[in-house]
């Protein structure tokens, strides 16, 4: 077991069924049915990936979408261990409440032993799958024009700082000047 691994894991699971992933955007079907039922509630589970990606960390959709790519056939991904390491890491760490272990491996259909190997697995294989969706997550975000606009930002903000600094030492060196004036005045009036 990795354990930065289990941590991480352990965070997108809880990102992953936080009720701030319920996005209760009132579908207008889902209204009129309401009405025509007597009442009710309506909304639906996050009816809009944008809400959900402003609602997951970037953490957390790291691993999602590393997740997805081992789930995907090979080359690519993992196949069909890929989806088995998926659906372990959703059972594991995405249910609420937790599923004891024993539960967990009756539903995978696997003994204890095989359930803690591809625990291991799953470790393994995200570490691996990880740096790759970052770094493609890196470099699709300095595609976008809002990158630009804020290494811009980023570049303004640096000279401000620099100046500022700056100025503060032109002050502290008039104040000294003017210290040293004053103390030349009394000692020349004296």
């Amino acid at each position: 077991m990795i354990e930065a691994m289990e941590t991480l894991l352990g965070a997108w699971g809880a990102e992953v069924i936080s009720p701030r992933l319920d996005v209760s955007i009132r579908s207008p079907l889902a209204a009129m049915s309401d009405e025509a039922a007597g009442g009710g509630t309506g909304g639906s589970r996050c009816l809009s990936t944008v809400e959900c990606a402003v609602v997951m960390s970037r953490a957390t959709a790291a691993v999602d979408a590393a997740l997805l790519a081992m789930a995907t056939d090979e080359p690519v991904g993992l196949g069909s261990r890929g989806r088995v390491l998926q659906r372990l890491a959703s059972l594991r760490y995405g249910m609420h409440p937790r599923i004891l272990v024993a539960e967990q491996c009756r539903l995978l259909a696997v003994s204890v032993r095989t359930y803690r190997t591809r625990v291991d697995e799953l470790h393994v294989e995200l570490a691996l799958a990880l740096p790759g969706v970052v770094a493609a997550r890196v470099t699709a975000e300095q595609a976008v024009p809002a990158y630009a606009a804020g290494q811009v930002r980023l570049k303004l903000a640096k000279a401000a700082e620099r100046e500022s600094v700056a100025a503060v030492k032109r002050r502290r060196a008039a104040g000294k000047s003017y210290g040293r004036a004053l103390l030349a005045s009394k000692d020349g009036a004296a």
